[in-house]
């Protein structure tokens, strides 16, 4: 199975560009609980925990989020688990970063398979005491693959995987025997975790798992605990004859996987180095692969005192001591710098290793000096990569992958090089277009902008292999065009963009090409005034590869606040309409028709009425302020981003403001506000004259 597609948020890291650099770097992505996290505890009772634990790997704006760009309500946004609206992102960015067209995966057999474990959000929001008919899909832990699924209108499997800690790679594994059983075509995996709780973090303090400095020590004879850690990642899997077939780029191929339990161990936290062998060797087999030809594996490697001499014992048994010892096995652990994801732990493992075969290096792991006598890495014939010297992975060599979880299920997966891409019989021109789009002109500009300070592998793709990754993504609303021949001609290009241009065209250029030039610059001047991206695809040619590894999506960043704790005070008073004077009281207050009906004219009354609907679906959809967006009359309810039940709230407003009994087909029938004004006038000037 290929893996076709990156993207990830991990601590310290936006992105997999960044999350590589930083792991080759020997970066130290642990830091201080950022405010407004970990501040209110609840805590243990007194006496029972130490000084309690601020330190962790986190990632920024888990408040943020571009609800607009996927078509959801600021209302619904507020009451999704903000694991769900990370997905969603990363999902976008792993099928750019594959060059596939998300509007081309409508109603296909792709697969969604997510690891995740953690209730946080839920357990705020029912806290809260501020319950909303969005909360319950918003909630909902199934919904971290379904809302991917529906959003992207895929078919194929969609699951949600707890296994504790290994979840995420064992949502691999589930993946694999999902593509090979033909479940699937191809297959979105993720892990996700987001630790929104202190609670959490000082109950696995108390239960003694937790690093009181905040460092996992991987094979270290000052291992202490691990540190607790969030962020989220996807990888796109594709069997690797269709991916050689569509001319994907292929990071790595996943040669075999396994999972099996600890079952009957001594504990139900203790870790067992039998099933910890039996699943790498169950791995291998599924793999092909003997102990001889793994290079290096990223270990699970929390930095326990139980658990490392556990994993240790197995991998020595497994691989170490049936290899040449003058050729020790090459261990590391992801944990070192960015803290244990727990959920999430193995997909950051595993993309890790994905990069690590993909550019052919291996990461030092960090905080590692000295084994303790309990952890003998000279007989178990292991050794930890450090950063003392450059470690390259041989073209032959396979790498392993671990992840176990706290409830005994233990998951290995078997990676190896991506096969040789043959070189293109032909290629096409240096002249080409690239394409930027988005949901508004600033994200065109932000997108040509993180191209501009992007550093492209010049040795090994062409400013056309560009041109055609950038016109396998989907085609936004805004558009923007850069022409040109040479790396210099698109950083000009790309700085005019920038500056507020749609079009940028080399100076001279025109004059001294002929009338292919000129055939391209009107392919891209009427894509950025009209789109037509088919048009632009078909001028680029043939002979042209597919680019890992460049900016995708700049999603913008609005604020989400998540449930909080009811106050204390007194809850102030239901808000009431007013009474009109000799009115019963049981009649609620119509101003609605009476200013219809004091109305000059039906153009007033048309008018009234579309106001009134517009701000009715705007208090519907949790949209306040002053930034609130503009409601297109003409536009369907449904690609406003209303959905069933906000329709049924908006219905309920209209009846008790007109009284009007409308059927709850009513809304259906006429599904713009500019149709349901017209409906609801025609009904008032039947019912009232």
């Amino acid at each position: 199975m290929a893996v076709i597609g990156l993207s990830c948020r991990f601590p310290g890291a936006t992105g997999p560009g960044e999350f590589w650099r930083n792991l080759l770097s020997a970066t130290d992505s642990v830091s201080t609980a950022p405010p407004g996290r970990w501040e209110e505890r609840a805590g243990p009772a007194p006496g029972e925990l130490r000084t309690p634990i601020r330190l962790g790997g986190f990632i920024e704006g888990i408040d943020e989020f571009d609800a607009r760009f996927f078509g959801i309500a600021r209302r619904e946004a507020e009451h999704m688990d903000p694991q769900q609206r990370l997905l969603l992102e990363l999902a976008w960015q792993a099928l750019e970063d594959a060059a596939v067209p998300a509007r081309r995966l409508q109603a296909t057999r792709w697969g969604v398979y997510v690891g995740a474990c953690a209730d946080d959000f839920r357990t705020q929001y029912f806290a809260s005491g501020r319950l909303d008919r969005f909360g319950h899909m918003g909630s909902s832990r199934s919904l971290l693959a379904g809302r991917i699924s529906h959003h992207l209108g895929l078919r194929g499997p969609s699951e949600v995987v707890d296994t504790g800690q290994s979840s995420s790679l064992c949502a691999v594994h589930r993946a694999i025997s999902g593509l090979r059983l033909d479940e699937c075509d191809a297959a979105l995996v993720a892990g996700v975790n987001l630790n929104l709780l202190p609670d959490v973090t000082d109950q696995v303090q108390l239960w003694g798992g937790l690093s009181p400095d905040g460092r996992c020590r991987t094979f270290d004879e000052r291992a202490n605990g691990y540190v607790r850690a969030e962020g989220g990642g996807v990888v796109v899997l594709k069997p690797l004859q269709a991916a050689v077939r569509d001319g994907d780029h292929v990071y790595c191929v996943v040669r075999g996987s396994a999972t099996n339990n600890d079952g009957g161990r001594a504990g139900l936290g203790v870790p067992s180095p039998e099933a910890q062998r039996e699943v790498i060797e169950a791995a291998h087999r599924a793999a092909g692969v003997t102990g001889a030809s793994v290079g290096y594996v990223e270990l699970h490697g929390t930095g326990t005192p139980v658990g490392d001499p556990v994993e240790a014992a197995a991998l020595g048994e497994a691989i170490g001591r049936r290899r040449s010892r003058t050729k020790p096995l090459l261990v590391g652990s992801v944990k070192s710098n960015i803290g244990h994801l727990e959920a999430a732990a193995g997909i950051a493992g595993f993309v890790k290793a994905c990069l690590a075969l993909h550019h052919g290096q291996l990461p030092p792991t960090l905080h590692h000096q000295r084994s303790s006598g309990e952890l003998p890495l000279a007989d178990l014939n292991l050794r930890v990569v450090g950063a003392e010297q450059e470690e390259n992975l041989a073209p032959d060599e396979v790498v392993g992958v671990s992840s176990f979880g706290m409830g005994g299920t233990n998951v290995h997966v078997v990676l190896a090089g991506a096969p040789s891409a043959a070189e293109p019989s032909e290629r096409s021109a240096a002249d080409t277009v690239w394409c930027f789009s988005g949901r508004t002109r600033e994200a065109v500009r932000a997108l040509a902008r993180a191209f501009l300070d992007h550093s492209f592998p010049t040795e090994r793709c062409t400013v056309g292999d560009v041109a055609w990754s950038l016109a396998q993504r989907d085609e936004g609303e805004h558009r923007a065009a850069v022409v040109g021949g040479c790396w210099n001609d698109m950083r000009d290009g790309l700085r005019k963009v920038v500056a507020g241009h749609d079009l940028a065209i080399p100076a001279n250029w025109l004059h001294e090409g002929g009338p292919d030039r000129a055939a391209l610059v009107s392919v891209a001047g009427t894509y950025a005034a009209h789109g037509d991206l088919a048009k632009v695809s078909d001028s680029l040619g043939t002979g042209l590869r597919k680019v890992p590894g460049l900016p995708t999506y700049p999603f913008e960043r609005d604020t989400f606040h998540g449930p909080t704790p009811p106050r204390s005070a007194a809850p102030a008073p239901e808000a009431t309409l007013a009474v009109p004077e000799g009115a019963s009281e049981e009649v609620p207050a119509r101003p609605l028709l009476d200013d219809w009906e004091k109305a000059a004219d039906s153009s007033e009354r048309l008018w009234l009425l579309r106001s009134f609907l517009e701000h009715a679906l705007l208090d519907v959809l949790g949209e306040t302020g002053d930034d609130r967006p503009h409601m297109d009359p003409d536009s369907t309810f449904e690609d406003l981003g209303v959905d069933s039940m906000s329709l049924l709230e908006l219905q309920d407003r209209v009846t008790e403001a007109t009284a009007l009994e409308l059927p709850e087909s009513a809304l259906f029938d006429h599904p713009t506000i500019n149709d349901l004004t017209a409906h609801l006038n025609t009904e008032l000037e039947a019912l009232r004259g």
